[in-house]
């Protein structure tokens, strides 16, 4: 009998470890799970706000080291401003196109409003810049719905070569939904 009571308590301590395995694997689940809907939580937050474009890849950087992910989308979007890509530079209706499948667009304010009027190839731009150039491009409005025709659109950035604040880039911006991340940054004069 005593054969047999060792037998049944060696096998309760058994299933008794395997249930605290599978509880703890349950709770490392959702507390992973948790972890990562956090931090996308903290991207798509950072969609909601306009920051300065150092700020802008530190937090996304940040982000992507808390996940402990693969994620390159700091390293994808320092790609697409840092070197040279089939581009689309649109400044009032005078167009020229670099390569065949173009990624990123260049424009000024003064031309946002006639985008949707030219000719130029909208469906796979994933970035695009917009600069301010003068005191007088501080007054116009920058409506986010006006890049909604570009289907592949994922960044917008905002370069002033004036000096100005981040509140005023911010006031002037319009509709924005969400649907971008929108970063500036305020040259100054000296060179991008």
């Amino acid at each position: 009998m005593k054969n047999g009571n060792k037998l049944n308590i060696n096998h309760f301590c058994l299933l008794s470890f395997a249930n605290k395995i599978y509880v703890f694997g349950i709770l490392l689940f959702f507390i992973s799970t948790n972890s990562y809907t956090q931090v996308r939580k903290n991207i798509s937050n950072q969609k909601n706000q306009i920051v300065e474009r150092k700020s802008f890849f530190s937090n996304l950087k940040n982000s992507e080291r808390n996940l402990k992910s693969d994620s390159t989308d700091s390293k994808h979007i320092e790609n697409l401003i840092s070197k040279v890509h089939s581009s689309i530079y649109c400044y009032s209706r005078n167009v020229k196109t670099y390569g065949e499948e173009p990624v990123c667009l260049f424009t000024n304010i003064q031309t946002l409003p006639i985008l949707n009027d030219v000719e130029i190839k909208k469906d796979l731009i994933e970035m695009a810049t917009l600069r301010i150039e003068n005191q007088a491009d501080l007054n116009y409005t920058i409506d986010l719905n006006l890049f909604s025709i570009f289907k592949s659109l994922k960044y917008i950035q905002i370069i002033s070569t004036i000096p100005t604040t981040e509140e005023i880039i911010t006031q002037m911006i319009r509709n924005d939904d969400s649907k971008y991340s929108v970063f500036f940054k305020i040259q100054n004069g000296d060179a991008e």
